[in-house]
């Protein structure tokens, strides 16, 4: 779920975040399981921005814009700027001073101030509050709904008990759809009327249990049970969830997995890579292999259909191809990716096979 509020991380309920680069042990492989295809020629890069900018980018909904957030001069405010991605190296124009987080579609932003949340709808500037004690929302994809968590204030994150609410997306009839302990949601499929929601039902329940709750009737769907699940990402069409297990007690379960949501009875597919990765269709998984000390990063395609994985993108010391901080993302098509190089701290698109 490539999200243009990515950079407000801090800001996502209970591990509902976009996939990041982290070290661990099941960094042991490079690659899944099937057929790899012979690597082809890196594709061209075009230079977005100059003189370093920004952090956090991510496409307009028609693939048309780069959005960042930036302040490109002493005088120009903090706030999300654009960049056309057919007029390369141009100035940058404001698109907002609401930092987000935003819905998908760009028409809504979310606003944590004095102890309240404030919804603002940026075609003409309508704001209301959410009477939900200044919480933290998550937008359903179709702009129509949000959820909440309010969180016990004591205890361990991984026993904390964990009530989460959904309301329509002017804060009317606000309801509590279930309850978890160590747990929340981790984001809407695309229906907007189910949630996919993490944790334990009750104090006693062994482990954590992903499950699949329909807000509408509470009917509850409960998937596999999973430990520390981390980076869930839920495909376009709400078929698949891509995800990976950090610091598990059980360190064998650490590593990267697909899920069928679709299936009775799903078993989680490992993965034999490690890394970042973002999807660029329902049937095509990007992933970046985490490498220390290679020259720069890699760029592979999985089709978690029939398992091939081709690489679209070598490592080459050249290449402006290393990602800073885990900044980029694709566009909405699958057509185009954009990433902050840690190599000149510019952005930078890319043109995919």
């Amino acid at each position: 779920m490539s999200q243009p509020y990515a950079f407000l991380a801090a800001c996502a309920l209970m591990g509902f975040a976009s996939a990041a680069l982290v070290v661990s042990n099941a960094a042991a492989q490079t690659r899944p399981a099937g057929s790899a295809s012979a690597p082809r020629p890196s594709p061209a890069f075009t230079q977005l921005t100059d003189d370093g900018c920004c952090t956090q980018p991510f496409f307009s909904a028609d693939g048309h814009h780069v959005l960042f957030l930036d302040k490109p001069t002493a005088t120009a405010p903090v706030g999300i700027w654009s960049v056309a991605v057919d007029a390369p190296l141009s100035p940058p124009t404001l698109f907002t001073e609401r930092l987000g987080p935003f819905s998908r579609d760009l028409s809504l932003a979310l606003d944590l101030q004095n102890g309240q949340t404030v919804i603002e709808r940026l075609r003409d500037g309508k704001r209301w509050t959410v009477n939900n004690g200044g919480r933290p929302v998550i937008f359903s994809l179709d702009s129509k709904r949000i959820v909440w968590t309010v969180l016990q204030e004591v205890g361990g994150f991984d026993v904390r008990r964990a009530q989460i609410y959904v309301a329509d997306v002017d804060g009317r009839n606000a309801r509590r759809v279930a309850t978890r302990f160590g747990g929340g949601p981790l984001g809407w499929l695309p229906d907007s009327k189910h949630l996919l929601i993490g944790g334990r039902a009750n104090h006693n329940d062994p482990g954590p249990t992903l499950s699949v709750l329909n807000v509408d009737t509470g009917a509850l769907r409960d998937l596999v049970a999973v430990e520390r699940l981390r980076g869930a990402s839920i495909s376009p069409d709400g078929r698949m969830l891509a995800y990976f297990v950090a610091q598990a007690r059980d360190a064998s379960q650490n590593g990267m997995y697909l899920l069928d949501l679709t299936h009775p009875s799903p078993v989680p597919q490992r993965l034999n890579f490690f890394g970042a990765f973002r999807w660029r269709d329902a049937r095509r998984l990007l992933y970046i292999p985490l490498r220390p000390g290679a020259p720069g990063d890699e760029l592979w395609q999985l089709d978690v259909a029939t398992g091939r994985t081709e690489r679209l993108i070598a490592a080459d010391a050249g290449s402006p191809f290393k990602i800073a901080n885990g900044d980029w993302d694709v566009a909405r098509d699958g057509s185009k990716l954009v990433f902050l190089s840690a190599r000149d701290r510019n952005l930078w698109l890319v043109t995919l096979p």
